[in-house]
């Protein structure tokens, strides 16, 4: 029966599992996703939700997304799907859109014996179509090679990955070295998928990790920008980052990254608890954790911090005003840090407005206070101004004043503005206004 309904393979290459044996759940499956793999399959074509969906699948896990292959080429799939494109110059995919999800179905491959590389091994074209026994063999981790048939109610599985899932491991399909070679990203979503699932990296796993490090560096920067983005947004974010300090990664994605002495810690993780910015992606992980919105802005402003604060101390010593040395410092920092990473332009900008806005915390006079808390970015600001204190940067009484400030009725904002006043001795100045001359003709 098994070889009839998958004819192609034989026992012998993989496990067929059925999904029911392991509490999958199918309600977890978005719509979407069933609808083009009963098209693909009612045209005649091979069809399954593969890689992360499936491994999340089996561990009780709502997918954030779900990716299909099959044995169609992408022209076939874009010619049964209306609303479809093809994207890609590396990987050729089609994206299908139905309502407002957007699924990623791709044709099975296998591995490119042409020299699509570049000096270091890295892959650069890989759009060699091939059977599902192929594509399998380009899997990187084995609780990725996961092939589930939603109609079936089956899952193919080649590497022993609801093994190695069970175990709570990541296991790397083939030589370790080679495929980390073959696309250095796989170091970064290694650590992701272990910060995100809580499994275990084996010893031998960080080592081969840790002197390929340096292969980082000539990844696209805009490919690597977004694997880290999905890093600090996945809700572990604070577990990520210890696992790219302990590697010492840090140096080849963040080679402008500093931090205060108050922050280094010795031993894994490498960050002090309840630290600067132990705190800040300790607090990004909860707003995550509670659908809260959260800023990729705020996110640069701390990870570049310090870099910023010791350059603007540096222009206070100048004798430039406050405002003067944040701006300075902030758009040096940025203009460096941006020839090593990918910047959208909006997040260059939130960083920007961040640290600028820091300079305004200290002022009580005129609109400045009521405006400030009229900042799209106040609230963002805000965090940072506490954690600031962390570095004894801050009182905490200021960061408290703020707090109760910008939540109060506007009668009693201006009693609190007179206090502080009278208090940090700031006053108001009163130009005269010059009067016009008449001009007479």
């Amino acid at each position: 029966m098994l070889e009839k309904l998958f004819g192609i393979f034989s026992k012998k290459q993989f496990s067929s599992i059925e999904s029911s044996t392991l509490g999958l759940k199918k309600d977890l499956i978005s719509y979407p996703a069933l609808a083009i793999i009963r098209k693909l399959k009612r045209s005649g074509w091979d069809a399954f939700i593969v890689g992360g969906a499936v491994r999340d699948l089996v561990l009780n896990v709502k997918p954030k997304d779900f990716d299909i292959v099959t044995n169609a080429s992408p022209y076939e799939i874009k010619g049964l799907f209306r609303r479809s494109r093809i994207i890609g110059r590396r990987f050729r995919i089609v994206h299908v859109y139905i309502g407002n999800e957007t699924i990623e179905v791709s044709t099975f491959r296998k591995r490119n014996v042409s020299n699509a590389s570049d000096s270091f091994g890295r892959i650069l074209r890989d759009n060699v179509y091939g059977s599902i026994e192929d594509d399998v063999k380009r899997r990187d981790l084995t609780i990725n090679s996961l092939y589930y048939d939603p109609l079936s109610e089956r899952i193919l599985d080649y590497h022993n990955g609801i093994s190695d899932l069970r175990k709570r491991e990541i296991v790397v399909i083939g030589k370790v070295k080679e495929r980390l070679i073959e696309d250095p990203l796989r170091i970064i979503r290694i650590i992701r998928i272990a910060a995100k699932l809580d499994l275990n990296i084996p010893a031998k796993l960080k080592n081969v990790m840790r002197g390929r490090g340096v292969l980082l560096e000539n990844i696209p920067k805009a490919r690597l920008s977004d694997d880290l983005l999905k890093l600090f947004v996945s809700g572990k974010s604070l577990q990520g980052f210890s696992y790219i300090l302990d590697l010492g990664l840090d140096k080849h994605v963040f080679p402008n990254l500093g931090f205060f002495p108050l922050e280094k810690k010795k031993g894994l993780g490498n960050l002090k608890k309840d630290g600067f910015i132990y705190s800040a992606l300790k607090n990004l992980d909860e707003k995550v954790k509670n659908n809260e919105t959260i800023s990729i802005s705020f996110i640069f402003a701390v990870l570049f911090w310090e870099k910023i604060s010791k350059l603007k101390v540096s222009y206070d010593e100048q004798g430039f005003s406050d405002y003067l040395s944040m701006q300075m410092a902030t758009s040096e920092i940025l203009q460096d840090i941006n020839q090593n990473f990918y910047f959208q332009r909006k997040h260059i900008a939130g960083v920007r407005e961040l640290c600028l806005l820091q300079s305004r915390f200290d002022k009580f006079v005129g609109k400045s206070p009521f405006s400030l808390v009229r900042h799209a970015r106040f609230s963002s600001a805000l965090k940072l101004l506490e954690l600031r204190v962390k570095l004894n940067e801050v009182n905490i009484e200021t960061v408290v004043w703020w707090d109760k400030f910008h939540t109060c009725p506007d009668s009693e904002k201006v009693q609190m503005l007179n206090v502080m006043r009278s208090k940090t001795g700031q006053q108001r100045s009163f130009k005269k206004r010059r009067k016009k001359k008449l001009v007479t003709t």
